[in-house]
Formats: structure tokens, C-alpha cells, sequence
């Protein structure tokens, strides 16, 4: 099977843990005898220096700067398309444009439009760009729902939410990645599908596993953690963003520290936030208590887990969180908030704490009974949480759900025409909105 897999989230040359677990499912696939082509959308501009002569091209250039083309022997195509400037005096949608700078580039390499399905990694906006593709290739389209892209994305942009509907309801394969994310995708439609498939993203328990040694692993937290050889250590680790509930589990710290002495907080994650977490610690005079330890790369996470007791992520919403997954695996006992799927991994108080989200009261209920709790437990808990991570499966195992789900397709029976036709006529006006959302 080959599958061309549209996504704006994927490694860079800077972030290798942008969109790392779409990548992993893509090298599942690979492994299983299927072929990939990334589709990342990227926007024109002239070569440099000619590009510095402008703001917008400047972003372009340095936004396809940190894109990879090749990824773990997995070929990253980079269509452009074009935006005409000063935009406001040009009449045109954006995502329409992006379709059929797609289109045109896949009616152009015959290996890319012989592929036998797309696939959008998000909802929207790669959803709606693999829809459109699909149907001017004449192939199944599927989408596939990971979290913000249901929630907070659509929830504060008209567009979006309109878009999002389209896909939801002329996607030939919709696919989330927890039933709870299925369930909500179906609250945006007037009438819900039944035809969801559920892929997780999966855990990889010969890299995610127990610590021989916690000791040997907290040798290189020594320089910037005070006492964190000797201390407990709690970690979160997560981007740096209000969503992810830094602010409530700051102001939790604030009431169960002097409780939890032997404990230290510790704070990581990668990539651009709406919040400065160190600025958020000091603020609460807790800075020999908790410590913002940036962002980590992917190859960096197993030992820092490894070097922790426990884990906390208060989120306000998630699809289903690969950090905490992870965390389970590695043996460590975690606190949760009950959003997206994380009700289906933590199936019983054994395995975890599980509390309402944006709940402060709750979150400083299940900090005190954590750090109080007696490391008998505590290790208990851990390996409790690591059987319920394997059940989950790795991204192997999922990664051929995902193969049976696209197996299953069959393009929309309105659309798709034949490839020779659409290769002679592939002008902008070729792909309408009429034809994309009807």
C-alpha cells in the first residue's frame, strides 16, 4: 500500500519532537511493507538573499529552513504554494489554494498519484487538505483526530470549525486516536458516525522501560536541581502552554510543598508556549522547589524519566497524552486529568490518579497522597501503570490498525476524477470549494 500522509507537524531540524508521534506511526507502516510520502505544506518565496527584502518571505525562508526532506529513510515532500502580496488585495481561500498547490504537485510525480490513499495527520487544517487532494487523485481519504484540532483550535476560530465539519463528514475514514476523541468528533456533527476507527499512538516498551539505576540516571539533573540526588523527583513534561495546566499544578505546588520536603518539581518541554514557566515559579517563590528544565529532546525523555519517581500532567484537554504514556511505561506512578483517552489507560485508582481538569483542589488532594504515599506503593502503582501502557500496544502494533483502517476505504462515490483528465487541466480553478465541501 502506498499512503501519502499530509501533515503540518513533523521532527525539524531544531524540534525532533514536532509531530514525532505522527513519524513513528509512519516508520510502523514502513516496517510493515507499505510505502510513505510526507506531504508538508510550505510557503514560496525567493531564494535568499532576495527574500530578506520582505517580512513574510523572511518567515517563509526561515520556516523551510528548519524542514527536513528525509526522515529515517521516509522522503518529506515540501509542495509551495504560492500566497500573492499584500494578501489583502487578493481575493481567494488560503486552504483552497494550499489543495491544489498539492494536486498540482502530486498530478506531477506519478508515484505520488498512483498512491493508493491520503492521509490527513489532524483534522484540520491537514484533513481538509487531504480531502481535497484525495478527491482530485480519486483516492480514499481518511483523517485522523489527535486532540487540539477537535478542541481548542476549532473552538476559537469560525473558519476552522466550519472546515472541520466538512472533513467530518466527507472523510471516506475517520480515525481518532482514543474513543473519547471519536465521541467528540461526532458532538460537531448533526448526525454522528458510526464508522470511526480508534488508533492509538502507542508506546515503545523496549525504549520506555523501568531504571536499573534512578541514581545513575540523576547525574546530569545534579548541576541545575538542587538536592536532586537525594531528593524525590516529580516531573511534568509538556510544552510550555496554559492548556497543559502548568498554571494549576504551580499554584498545587505552592499548598503541598512544605508537606512534600523531600520532593522537588521538576518542568520540561519543547517548543514555543504562551507562558514562561520559570517566570511562573518565581512568581510563587518556589524556586528551590520546582525548576523549569526546558525543552528536551526526543532521545533525551527515556533517561530523564528514568531519573524520576513520578509523574503529573494536569491537562486541560488532550487526545491522548504520549507523555504520559511513556511515563507509565517506564514504571512511574502518574497523576492525570480525565481527558481525551486517558480514562481508557488508567482503568483503576491502581494504576493512577485521575481528576476533573482546570480542578486545583483535586490535583492538590492527589499531590498529597502521592508524595505522602510510602515508596512500597508507590513502586506498586508503577509497575501497575507500566501493564497498563502495554496494553495500549506500540506504535508497531498500531501502526497496523491504522493499515487495516486505510485498507477498509473506498473514495467518495461523487468525486475523484479519472488522473489523465485532472493532469491536463490542473489551473487554480480546477479545484473548487463546491467540489471540495459539498
Amino acid at each position: 500500500m502506498r499512503v501519502l500522509a499530509v501533515t503540518h507537524a513533523y521532527p525539524q531540524r531544531s524540534s525532533r519532537a514536532h509531530g514525532v508521534f505522527i513519524h513513528r506511526l509512519n516508520l510502523g507502516l514502513r516496517e510493515l511493507g507499505h510505502e510513505v510520502h510526507v506531504l508538508q505544506l510550505a510557503e514560496w518565496c525567493p531564494p535568499w538573499p532576495l527574500a530578506a527584502v520582505d517580512s513574510s518571505w523572511r518567515r517563509s525562508h526561515a520556516v523551510r529552513d528548519e524542514m527536513l526532506d528525509e526522515l529515517d529513510g521516509i522522503q518529506v515532500h515540501h509542495p509551495l504554494t504560492i500566497t500573492p502580496r499584500p494578501s489583502r488585495f487578493f481575493s481567494g481561500d488560503q486552504w483552497e489554494r494550499e489543495v491544489r498547490t498539492l494536486a498540482r504537485y502530486c498530478l506531477r510525480r506519478p508515484r505520488l498519484a498512483q498512491a493508493d490513499v491520503v492521509i490527513g495527520h489532524f483534522m484540520v487544517p491537514d484533513g481538509y487538505h487531504a480531502l481535497g487532494l484525495a478527491r482530485a487523485l480519486g483516492l480514499p481519504s481518511a483523517a485522523m483526530a489527535w486532540g487540539d484540532d477537535l478542541h481548542a483550535w476549532p473552538a476559537s476560530r469560525v473558519v476552522w470549525r466550519q472546515r472541520l465539519r466538512v472533513v467530518l463528514s466527507g472523510v471516506d475514514i475517520p480515525i481518532a486516536c482514543s474513543r473519547r476523541m471519536a465521541n467528540d468528533g461526532n458532538v460537531w456533527l448533526e448526525e454522528p458516525r458510526r464508522d470511526w476507527e480508534v488508533v492509538y499512538g502507542g508506546v515503545d516498551l523496549e525504549l520506555f522501560r523501568l531504571a536499573d539505576s534512578r541514581d545513575a540516571k540523576r547525574r546530569d539533573l545534579s548541576a541545575g536541581v538542587p538536592a536532586a540526588q537525594s531528593a524525590k523527583l516529580l516531573l511534568m513534561l509538556s510544552q510550555p502552554i496554559r492548556a497543559k495546566g502548568y498554571v494549576e499544578m504551580l499554584d498545587a505546588w505552592v499548598q503541598v510543598r512544605d508537606e512534600a520536603r523531600e520532593w522537588r518539581l521538576l518542568m520540561a518541554g519543547g517548543g514555543a508556549g504562551d507562558l514562561d514557566v520559570e517566570r511562573e515559579i518565581a512568581d510563587r517563590g518556589l524556586g528551590n522547589s520546582a525548576h523549569w528544565l526546558g525543552p528536551q529532546p526526543p532521545e533525551r525523555i527515556p533517561e530523564l524519566l528514568q531519573a524520576c519517581d513520578a509523574f503529573v500532567l494536569p491537562s486541560h484537554n488532550e487526545g491522548l497524552s504520549l507523555s504520559m504514556l511513556e511515563a507509565m511505561a517506564t514504571g512511574l506512578p502518574v497523576i492525570a486529568t480525565d481527558v481525551g483517552g486517558h480514562a481508557e489507560v488508567i482503568t483503576s485508582p491502581a494504576e493512577g490518579w485521575l481528576i476533573a481538569p482546570r480542578d486545583t483542589a483535586a490535583l492538590v488532594r492527589a499531590l498529597r497522597e502521592m508524595t505522602a504515599a510510602p515508596i512500597v506503593r508507590l513502586n506498586e502503582m508503577g509497575l501497575a501503570a507500566r501493564r497498563a501502557a502495554a496494553r495500549i500496544g506500540s506504535p508497531l502494533d498500531n501502526a497496523g490498525r491504522l493499515a487495516a483502517a486505510l485498507q477498509r476505504g473506498s473514495p467518495s462515490k461523487t468525486h475523484g476524477p479519472v488522473l489523465e483528465k485532472m493532469a491536463s487541466r490542473v489551473a487554480p480553478g480546477d479545484i473548487r470549494h463546491a467540489d471540495i465541501a459539498r
